[in-house]
């Protein structure tokens, strides 16, 4: 390629990338990298250790690169923004998430119902409510559920933690998501509108939710009768108690 280097140990790391070899190995999993700067940040997966510590909460991580992203959720900042509305975040990878909803791709899909989505996090969350598993179990009561995210939430009701904070009134949350959604009751950013109607809101959800009454699309449907619906929430009143 037409890369140039001033030392050759820079030159000869770069060529590994053309030849494919990857002489770090973890001897734990199959995991290897052309690194041993990577192969050293993989290995705290299987030790548990987390070195990089939030000084403002008790987020921990593995990795230098994670905990920068992180403390944008303390200082509020989002430098990656979207060029087709008001949308902004702290990372590139979510922000290809979001470009999702502007173009109406959505690449994961389940064969046995109608269920399409733009990420393979939530394809696997669905296929769960089918399935019925809870793999993620809470160590103090008897809660379990489907979701990581869902389980980590809960256990904040144990501790009363409630980390994100708003800066214009009391409001606190144990969510980044939900202090995003709260700080556009203050300012009435509603970035997120429907290409057939007037209809706006606050969260991609809400949109994806609403645009089921233009294509009439029930994507949830219950197993004892022929009922089906456009939300879990109407699903789960439909179910008897």
């Amino acid at each position: 390629c037409n890369l140039s280097f001033n030392m050759t140990k820079d030159l000869n790391m770069h060529m590994l990338q053309h030849d494919g070899k990857k002489s770090h190995s973890c001897n734990q999993c199959g995991y290897s990298s052309i690194k041993a700067a990577n192969l050293k940040s993989h290995m705290l997966v299987h030790s548990g250790e987390k070195p990089f510590v939030c000084k403002e909460c008790n987020y921990s991580c593995t990795q230098a690169g994670n905990l920068k992203r992180h403390m944008l959720i303390h200082s509020g900042e989002k430098p990656i923004n979207c060029t087709q509305c008001s949308h902004s975040t702290t990372a590139s990878c979510d922000l290809k998430k979001h470009l999702l909803v502007h173009s109406g791709e959505k690449p994961f899909a389940y064969k046995q119902c109608n269920y399409s989505c733009t990420h393979e996090g939530n394809l696997k969350r669905h296929i769960r409510k089918h399935s019925g598993d809870k793999p993620f179990n809470c160590t103090q009561c008897e809660f379990s559920c489907s979701i990581a995210g869902i389980l980590k939430q809960h256990m904040q009701t144990h501790s009363g933690e409630k980390p994100f904070s708003c800066t214009q009134c009391d409001f606190s949350c144990t969510r980044a998501d939900n202090l995003n959604k709260h700080m556009q009751t203050h300012s009435g950013d509603k970035p997120f509108k429907c290409t057939q109607c007037n209809y706006s809101c606050t969260s991609a959800r809400n949109l994806n939710t609403h645009m089921k009454t233009h294509s009439g699309e029930k994507s949830f449907s219950c197993t004892q009768c022929n009922y089906s619906c456009t939300t879990a929430g109407n699903l789960k009143q439909h179910l008897p108690p």
